[in-house]
């Protein structure tokens, strides 16, 4: 990556990581999965509480924000958030404010203490603005993403959510990034009404313009690729098992971001366990071979198709009936993955 310090400063390629929902209830066992692979994550356990929730997580702070623990959901009160809206504009962005605290999250003091500047990188992540904006509902049941008064601050807040996290990881791995989940923008143009394509485009563009270090967004569904690759994305993590055909159809894209310095996490290693019994890391690497043929076709060499790949399973799953074994498994056959492609 080219542009000043939205730089992924990894050592190699193919290097592993993964997303960071899991489904274990164990703090301490999430953690060391989250530390098996090359560049450790920060475990966000939603089957342990709600209080794990990627979404609550994120919201934490936000003026007329109420978590809803029982219901399972997040609610936005109108009166409260203009009675809190002056002191919070008046908030620094790098404050304290904006931290993850221990009542947040179980795993996230155990993970700054793990950490050190040894690892290629670490990683972090919060839930992206778009799809946290369609989540929250006022009073009408409506998303917030509808109310250009909240969703502009929803916007700011989660950005500086993002920077204050990756100020954690910076002062333990200056190499640290941070991605969002955007689950959201696969459904932005599925007959919503009311939030247009370009809306989309500006907010996404004003979150990406506050948010510091190399941009990063996760989905594992398919949003419209030419609206987010035409971004100014420096990092996309991906499904890449599920939706090898679909990426295919956008290799000159994904190629254009490559040669700009951008790179791609190829989710290659489904995490669900009927399709992970059938697999072999053999044929899951094939397979991502597969996906890097087509970028040679559009001139990108082998080696900088590699030095700009990470490599990751496909998804996160909550539901599977072993609950954990299969998505250990499939970290472990991640590494194996990894080797084979390296070789």
């Amino acid at each position: 990556m080219e542009r000043g310090d939205n730089v992924l400063r990894l050592e190699a390629g193919l290097l592993t990581t993964a997303m960071g929902i899991m489904p274990h209830r164990d703090p301490e066992r999430a953690l060391d999965l989250a530390f098996s692979l090359d560049i450790p994550f920060w475990p966000q356990l939603p089957n342990l509480s709600f209080s794990e929730d990627t979404y609550v997580q994120t919201i934490s702070g936000f003026p007329g924000a109420e978590v809803d623990y029982e219901g399972l959901r997040i609610l936005f009160d109108e009166d409260r958030f203009y009675e809190g809206l002056e002191e919070y504009l008046s908030l620094e962005a790098q404050s304290d404010f904006f931290a993850v605290t221990p009542g947040q999250s179980a795993t996230y003091g155990g993970f700054l203490e793990r950490a050190s500047g040894d690892y290629p990188a670490l990683r972090g992540q919060f839930m992206g603005p778009i799809s946290l904006c369609l989540m929250i509902k006022d009073a009408d049941d409506k998303p917030i993403i509808y109310r250009d008064d909240a969703r502009e601050i929803a916007i700011r807040h989660v950005a500086a959510k993002v920077n204050r996290h990756l100020e954690d990881l910076r002062r333990i791995n200056p190499r640290s990034f941070v991605w969002v989940d955007e689950p959201g923008l696969e459904f932005l143009f599925a007959g919503i009404s009311g939030y247009t394509a370009e809306s989309a485009r500006e907010d996404l563009a004003l979150f990406l313009s506050l948010v510091e270090g190399p941009h990063g967004i996760h989905l594992c569904g398919n949003p419209d690729w030419d609206f987010l690759l035409q971004s100014d994305v420096d990092l996309i993590s991906l499904d890449a098992y599920n939706n090898r055909e679909i990426l295919m159809g956008y290799r000159r894209g994904f190629a254009a971001l490559l040669r700009r310095g951008g790179a791609v996490a190829w989710g290659g290693i489904p995490t669900h366990t009927a399709i992970l019994e059938e697999e072999t890391s053999a044929n899951l690497a094939a397979r991502i071979q597969e996906l890097w043929l087509g970028l040679e076709e559009e001139g990108l060499e082998s080696r900088e198709i590699i030095d700009h790949s990470l490599i990751t399973p496909a998804t996160c799953c909550l539901i599977n009936p072993d609950l954990t074994a299969t998505v250990e498994k499939a970290y472990a056959t991640t590494r194996e993955v990894r080797d084979i492609l390296r070789s």
